[in-house]
């Protein structure tokens, strides 16, 4: 999904409600500097920049098959034939999840790797790609999430190339509906509870790894009323009247301060109502964005929320319900995370992300935020992380690009990952 900032350092697709990251401390890790010199490692490694160019152009390819959210079918059929070819046997579940199963030589904890298939973008969208002399792409859809999807193929014909084989099962795993709500990946976990051991979204931006979840609640606030000609309305209950005044007094629920170490933010978004110019609408609604770590903290917020359009509806004398347009759960603050922060998922991808010459700079390693697949593990229980997949921006428009090389990192990482999560086991056959 998106990269964000607000008050802080943030990670891609985790809105600014986290300043900072918990304190960086001598952290377990699964990597280590003889992993990348495995033979089978290192010739996955070679495979993929042998092969980069032709990665570069499936990208493009993926790209350029249209796949908004519940439309994910001709890209999901692509990429089902690819993971056929490689020898694999694929599964596509009744909610269009694409899956193929890297068996394990046994012992090893299962590892899934999950790359959405769809975008924002509507079937209109013209999502040809420019490729440009700085080394970028440009089409919408490019980033997110087209890459980590040419990135998970790439890395898995790397992978069976070279004899990679480890003692744990890999799962490869397409998720649809991500923009929605990140329903394919629950999907596929409420289908599959034991599935998976260790969870790792590819998702978003290179840079901290993300090992949290923002809770994002998002609902439709509907007022409605009998409605009136305009020559009849004077002094008739009014649902537009009810709506403006909740939105202005929805903007006095105190959040925290800019500076807290754990943040929130809402948003009204979508406004609708009314049919004709000449009437009080019998319906008017507009929508609500929050979003906080804090699972104690999102439920108060949203509870302010519903009764301060509750009570202005009571003194419009209109009805009032709330629907629900997405509810995920939020993982927890920072330090109610920081077991999660000790799990050695975290400390491994951000030495594998090092190993591969990614400079984090001033930056956090790691951030107890994110929006995406991850997150579905995260509420759950299971260690769950999202990486980025390469460098870009622009996320949800027209203007969205990505940066060519930066890909390389963002498809060796996934290599890297699975030697050192599974546990490489030897170089056997396929």
């Amino acid at each position: 999904m998106r990269i964000h900032r607000l008050f802080a350092f943030v990670c891609c697709c985790s809105f600014g409600v986290v300043r900072g990251a918990v304190a960086q401390g001598p952290y377990p890790t699964r990597f280590s500097p003889a992993l990348p010199l495995q033979p089978a490692v290192s010739d996955a490694l070679a495979h993929i920049d042998r092969h980069f160019d032709a990665q570069v152009a499936e990208w493009i390819r993926i790209t350029e098959i249209a796949a908004p959210s519940r439309d994910e079918s001709r890209r999901a059929a692509y990429v089902r034939n690819q993971l056929e070819a490689m020898g694999l046997t694929v599964t596509v579940d009744s909610i269009g999840n694409v899956s193929a199963r890297l068996p394990g030589t046994g012992g090893g904890p299962t590892v899934v790797f999950a790359a959405h298939l769809d975008t924002v973008h509507p079937i209109e969208a013209d999502v040809t790609v420019s490729r440009r002399a700085d080394g970028t792409l440009h089409a919408p859809g490019v980033f997110d999430n087209s890459s980590s999807v040419a990135n998970l193929l790439a890395a898995a014909r790397a992978m069976r190339a070279a004899r990679l084989r480890t003692r744990g099962d890999v799962v490869l795993l397409f998720t649809t509906q991500e923009e929605l709500g990140l329903k394919g990946m629950a999907y596929w976990l409420d289908r599959n509870p034991r599935g998976a051991d260790l969870l790792v979204a590819l998702d978003g931006g290179l840079g901290p790894v993300n090992y949290g979840a923002l809770g994002i609640y998002w609902s439709r606030m509907i007022f409605s009323g009998e409605g009136a000609h305009t020559l009849s309305s004077r002094g008739k209950p009014h649902p537009a009247r009810a709506a403006a005044r909740c939105i202005t007094d929805l903007y006095t629920v105190p959040l925290p301060a800019p500076d807290a170490p754990v943040g929130a933010v809402y948003n009204v978004g979508m406004l609708r109502g009314g049919h004709i110019v000449n009437a009080i609408p019998e319906e008017v609604s507009f929508t609500v964005d929050l979003r906080t770590v804090d699972p104690v903290l999102l439920e108060r917020l949203d509870t302010a929320l519903v009764a301060k359009c509750a009570a202005a509806a009571q003194v419009e004398s209109v009805g009032f319900r709330r629907e629900w347009i997405q509810r995920s759960a939020a993982g927890g603050t920072p330090e109610q995370l920081a077991p999660r922060r000790a799990h050695a998922i975290v400390q491994t991808a951000i030495d594998a992300l090092k190993h591969l010459g990614w400079d984090f700079g001033r930056g956090p390693e790691a951030v107890a935020s994110g929006s995406t697949d991850a997150n579905v593990g995260v509420v759950r229980g299971l260690p769950s992380i999202s990486v980025g997949r390469s460098r870009g921006g622009d996320q949800h428009t027209l203007r969205e690009w990505a940066h060519v090389e930066s890909a390389r990192i963002g498809t060796k990482q996934i290599v890297l990952l699975t030697a050192a999560l599974a546990e490489i086991s030897q170089s056997v056959g396929p």
